[in-house]
């Protein structure tokens, strides 16, 4: 990633981040998973690992008669340093990264440091496939957030330095009240991952007297 584009995409912020390729933050002075699984009292689960979208780790798929699937998957160009695609996905590395039972909260980490918590109500699986959309390519034509723009191009940098990139879930399970209106009863699902969230992150800065590095966001 050039700082030429960076620039003329418009996204500065992510010179927050990133600068002279490195990050702008010593990542090794953030708490580890463990540490911090110490604090809050529970166990995390190791879901999945970003890898760099290369032939190698998402082999090309085939039809039955030996020939290349007309879908086939755009890898990155290593030799293009304004590659403007997606520049790098997530392997599986546990059931649960696409367990739809539970809401998740979730801590994103290098070489096991924390740099970002976050949540999501559906599976993790759909929310890192649209954090790996967010490329120079959809922010040309405005069509990804600048959350998932930052994370995709940070965990790429992560990856490129030799770090491991690794997400760890937290499951949040989902509840039900029996509900009366309308004439009608239904058991509904409430949400409570979002206020989980917030209580997740105060802990930490709490904690460590700041939030995680690549809280672009933060749950309120």
């Amino acid at each position: 990633m050039s700082k030429k584009s960076t620039k003329n995409n418009g996204y500065a912020q992510l010179e927050l981040y990133i600068s002279n390729g490195n990050f702008t933050s010593k990542i090794t002075e953030e708490p580890t998973i463990k540490q911090f699984e110490k604090v809050i009292g529970e166990k995390t689960i190791l879901v999945a690992q970003c890898v760099l979208n290369t032939e190698e780790h998402f082999p090309c798929r085939y039809t039955k008669d030996g020939t290349p699937r007309k879908q086939r998957r755009e890898y990155i160009n290593l030799d293009n340093e304004d590659y403007d695609g997606k520049k790098i996905d997530y392997v599986e590395k546990d059931p649960a990264w696409s367990g739809a039972d539970n809401e998740w909260l979730y801590c994103l980490a290098y070489d096991k440091h924390i740099v970002k918590i976050g949540q999501t109500i559906g599976d993790l699986k759909s929310r890192y496939q649209s954090y790996s959309c967010g490329t120079f390519r959809a922010m040309k034509i405005g069509n990804c957030s600048t959350t998932n723009f930052i994370v995709s191009e940070c965990n790429y940098l992560a990856v490129r330095l030799g770090m491991e990139v690794e997400i760890y879930g937290i499951p949040v399970p989902k509840k039900e009240v029996k509900t009366n209106r309308f004439g009608r009863t239904k058991m509904c699902v409430l949400s409570l991952v979002r206020d989980q969230e917030t209580m997740l992150t105060q802990t930490f800065k709490t904690t460590y007297s700041h939030k995680p590095f690549l809280c672009v966001q933060e749950g309120k």
